[in-house]
Order: C-alpha cells, then structure tokens, then sequence
C-alpha cells in the first residue's frame, strides 16, 4: 500500500468531491439533450463504464474482504441491485419529466433518505 503524505489526500479529497459533483450535475441535462440515445442506454452505458471502472480500483480490497462479503451476500445483494436499478431510473425519470423537475426529485428525496438514515442510527 502507498504511504500518503498529510497533504496527499486530505489535500485533493474535496477537489475529487468538487469535481465528482460537476460531472454528475451534468449528467442529466447531457443525457436530455442526446440526440437519438435512448435513456436507458445511457443508463446502461454510464452503470457499465462507472462499474468497471469501480471493479478495477476496488478489486484488491474486494479480494481481500472476499469472506466477509460473503457473509453479508443479502446486502450485497440488496446494494448491487439499487446500483443497477438508479442510473435506469434517473436517466428514464430526466427523459419523461424534464431535467428541472428532476433535478427537485432527486435533491428532495436524497434530502429526506438522508434525513431517515441518520436518525435511524
């Protein structure tokens, strides 16, 4: 493993999040305005390309922590099929109802799943 410095990534953490946050903010109005792509392509295309991508950073730890996700195979599961159902349902719900009511949508029910989960623990 690769030592990190204190200014490694604490440093360039919130320019990622910063950067992460721009690209995704794009990403339905992009979507919106393809000309002849349908939005479960390019629902499929960014949960294809997003989780390959993901599998190779992640396949050391996911190797090393093989038994323990074993274990927990039900939530696995249960988080792996979310995945595969979200980016459908967003790029679908941006094609039927437009990028700004969309957008509402999405911020309020990230609002309020926020606001459960945490009171919860």
């Amino acid at each position: 493993m690769t030592a990190w410095t204190a200014a490694g990534p604490r440093a360039s953490g919130p320019l990622c999040v910063l950067a992460a946050s721009v690209l995704w903010g794009t990403t339905g109005t992009a979507a919106t305005l393809a000309p002849g792509v349908g939005p479960l392509a390019i629902g499929a295309a960014a949960m294809g390309l997003g989780g390959l991508l993901q599998a190779l950073i992640a396949a050391p730890q996911i190797s090393r922590h093989a038994a323990r996700l074993h274990d927990q195979r039900g939530t696995v599961l249960l988080g792996a099929a979310s995945v595969t159902v979200y980016p459908l349902a967003f790029y679908s719900s941006m094609h039927l109802a437009g990028v700004a009511v969309g957008t509402v949508v999405s911020a309020l029910f990230s609002r309020s799943y926020g606001e459960v989960t945490s009171s919860s623990l």
